[in-house]
């Protein structure tokens, strides 16, 4: 078969917008075209592509391939659509049964070795997947955080070989429900902040402790090197843990930018203190992104 679909998910904030990718090999003049609204990065999946599948003893084939992101309104950047293209090739090479990709969603960064690496945003694909009943192939190195959400299967792999040999049913990979994310080697624990810290601020720590209680807002005002900030910080101590709801949603933001978390203490509540002289551009960010950074801050502020 020379045309196959394969599922992706892009990133957009902290959402993971459904990417269908089309790849048609046929005769002509040997070439690789990408089209889809693919950035810099995207487009350097040639290179990758054609040295892992080389290394993983595959034959690249001597003909036109063109590859179509869609939808093509959407911008697509990073390398996670290094693994779906390479599988899409395969498929259309007849090296893969065509049919069966679509219950899979593959996200992923190829190495020239053809070895799989992870990429940022790894839990708003997985729980787009969720809703789309698809099951996710993704690189171990993210297997703890697809390991969060309990519900969902997820299936990791640390190299190309693997995923296509589980896709012909030669071999089988790991799944994330087997994985228990605490006892992780980059498990880390942090001691809990508390009150008894503070000497003295009496009134202050009455208002901590209502506050918390009530879930009200809190000021305060003072000059520096008063504590506010110490005292502000004591307050995620006194409040409870997040629900799995909310500790997912935070974990969403977090991957966006770390490829590790802190699985020990996930459920805690982030405590964020920027400098009073920050300006919006410097919370928020600015450029062409401007509306997806906004989307994030607004649910790091939410929670």
């Amino acid at each position: 078969m020379s045309l196959a679909v394969v599922y992706s998910r892009a990133s957009m904030g902290v959402q993971a917008p459904l990417v269908t990718i089309e790849v048609h090999i046929s005769n002509g003049k040997p070439g690789f075209t990408l089209v889809g609204l693919p950035e810099k990065t995207v487009k350097e999946a040639q290179d990758r592509v054609r040295s892992a599948l080389i290394n993983a003893q595959f034959k690249y084939p001597a003909k036109r391939i063109t590859v179509n992101l869609a939808p093509a309104d959407l911008p697509k950047e990073g390398g996670r659509f290094d693994l779906p293209i390479a599988i899409g090739m395969l498929a259309a090479m007849g090296h893969l049964d065509a049919q069966k990709l679509h219950q899979f969603e593959f996200i992923g960064e190829l190495a020239l070795t053809g070895d799989l690496r992870g990429i940022h945003g790894v839990i708003p694909a997985i729980l787009a997947a969720l809703q789309s009943k698809r099951t996710t192939i993704i690189a171990h190195q993210n297997a703890n955080e697809a390991a969060l959400i309990s519900d969902h299967q997820s299936y990791t792999a640390r190299s190309l070989l693997e995923v296509v040999q589980f896709l012909n049913h030669q071999i089988k990979l790991p799944s994330t429900l087997s994985i228990n994310p605490s006892n992780s080697d980059q498990t880390s624990h942090s001691p809990i902040q508390d009150l008894r810290d503070i000497i003295g601020q009496q009134h202050a720590k009455r208002a901590l402790t209502i506050a918390a209680a009530g879930q009200h807002n809190l000021l305060f005002l003072g000059p520096p090197g008063t504590g506010k900030t110490m005292l502000a910080s004591r307050l995620t101590g006194l409040l409870p843990e997040m629900t799995n709801h909310e500790a997912i949603e935070t974990a969403s933001v977090t991957s966006l930018i770390h490829n590790e978390l802190n699985f020990s203490n996930w459920k805690r509540r982030p405590f964020r203190a920027p400098h009073h002289s920050a300006s919006l551009a410097a919370l928020v960010g600015g450029g062409v992104k401007i509306t997806n950074n906004c989307q994030t801050i607004q649910i790091i502020v939410a929670l």
